[in-house]
């Protein structure tokens, strides 16, 4: 556990670097490329969002260490504080101090987490659990998807924009973790027995696709909408699944369920302040991300 530990928030570091990165590279892309290929072409130039991927890239490596040795119940929470580090990262940028609001809902996330975590000691289930304890998830989730994606074709940039693509990324983010597991479990069977499993290819795809939209969010001009919704999106999908298909259990059913409901609450309010708080208050037409 204290591996699981140590690596997810060594994980949700990375991830707060990437996401200011990304989020100041994908900010000035022209609209008409902000949902196809041309998206790709125009952030590849940008050295700033470069720098974003690699550390994104990074924090996806560690954080499948950390999936490796530890159930999904202990390391999707962990990774929220993401956003306590992107604080400072989000201060610097604006050339500000942090404020008492922020020093305050920073301490409500750290406390319900660490609440969340003694009082119900997640416990590990299924590495790989079977196709079809799936389906719920992905007739639930890829449906979502997709009306989410087809919606921003039509809508302006703005709010709504970057909200439904934040969904659509948060969505595919959340099952990437789980199948991240799944994939790693695989390879203990052979190379070639990993490499012809389904969630490899089915991470590689929701992980792609999920960080694409992730960044078309971002460029709606949103980020105070886009990053808290992504970053609670995806620790809820990929702890329902740990739940329910990988059949991990928390240690409920005691007096002090009440107080581990009001952590799993504190840190669903503070990741949402958070959200919006860390995230860096860019010009969209000022044009030194490139």
């Amino acid at each position: 556990m204290l591996l699981a530990v140590a690596l997810s928030l060594l994980a949700a570091a990375l991830f707060a670097v990437a996401s200011v990165l990304q989020q100041r590279g994908a900010a000035t892309v022209a609209d008409a490329d902000a949902l196809g290929a041309g998206m790709v072409g125009a952030l590849v130039r940008r050295p700033v969002w470069v720098a974003g991927i690699a550390a994104d890239i990074a924090g996806f490596g560690v954080q499948a260490w950390a999936l490796a040795v530890g159930s999904l119940l202990l390391v999707q929470p962990i990774l929220v504080t993401t956003l306590v580090v992107a604080l400072p990262l989000a201060a610097w940028s604006d050339a500000r101090r942090l404020t008492r609001q922020e020093w305050s809902w920073a301490a409500v996330l750290i406390l319900s987490l660490v609440v969340f975590v003694r009082l119900g000691e997640p416990a590990a289930g299924l590495d790989r659990p079977p196709f079809p304890s799936w389906l719920p998830a992905l007739v639930i989730c890829l449906p979502l998807v997709v009306v989410c994606v087809w919606a921003a074709g039509s809508l302006p940039r703005g709010t709504k924009r970057s909200l439904v693509l934040a969904v659509a990324a948060g969505t595919l983010l959340g099952l990437s973790a789980p199948l991240t597991k799944s994939a790693i479990s695989g390879f203990g069977d052979g190379v070639l027995a990993g490499l012809a499993s389904w969630e490899l290819w089915g991470m590689a795809v929701t992980a792609s696709l999920g960080t694409f939209w992730q960044q078309s969010s971002y460029q709606a001009g949103d980020v105070q909408t886009s990053l808290p919704t992504v970053t609670v999106l995806k620790p809820i999908i990929a702890m329902a699944l740990g739940l329910t298909a990988y059949r991990e259990t928390l240690h409920v059913g005691r007096a002090s369920d009440v107080l581990l409901l009001a952590a799993l609450a504190g840190m669903v309010a503070a990741t949402i302040a958070l959200g919006r708080l860390a995230a860096p208050r860019l010009d969209t037409t000022a044009s030194d991300a490139a």
